[in-house]
């Protein structure tokens, strides 16, 4: 549960399947569905919201890349590589934080 206008999503579990919304505006971007695989979860495939109003993004690739971030970054709290092809550090930075917000300090909404 997003705290602070610092924590940029909602994320939760419902049905095999985890569901990300933007938390200022509440949009779903991202439906990632897993199956179970023994103890494990693999996901097996993903909605993206492709509503130039609610998600500018396009690429297919990118978002792949970005629920992987995401996951990595907000739900299991491992340093994860940005992805973006931007060379600027600071550009990067900036988009970084637009992404993840004050986690990428390591600083997570469940952290208390």
């Amino acid at each position: 549960m997003p705290r602070e206008m610092e924590d940029k999503w909602f994320i939760y579990w419902e049905n095999d399947a985890l569901y990300f919304h933007r938390s200022w505006t509440g949009f779903c971007i991202y439906v990632a569905r897993f199956t179970t695989q023994g103890e494990c979860h693999r996901m097996i495939e993903a909605d993206v919201n492709r509503d130039p109003e609610q998600y500018g993004q396009t690429s297919d690739e990118r978002d792949a890349q970005m629920i992987s971030y995401l996951i990595d970054v907000l739900l299991l709290q491992q340093e994860a590589e940005f992805p973006s092809d931007e060379p600027s550090l600071e550009k990067r930075s900036a988009m970084m934080w637009g992404q993840v917000g004050r986690a990428m300090l390591g600083q997570h909404p469940n952290d208390g």
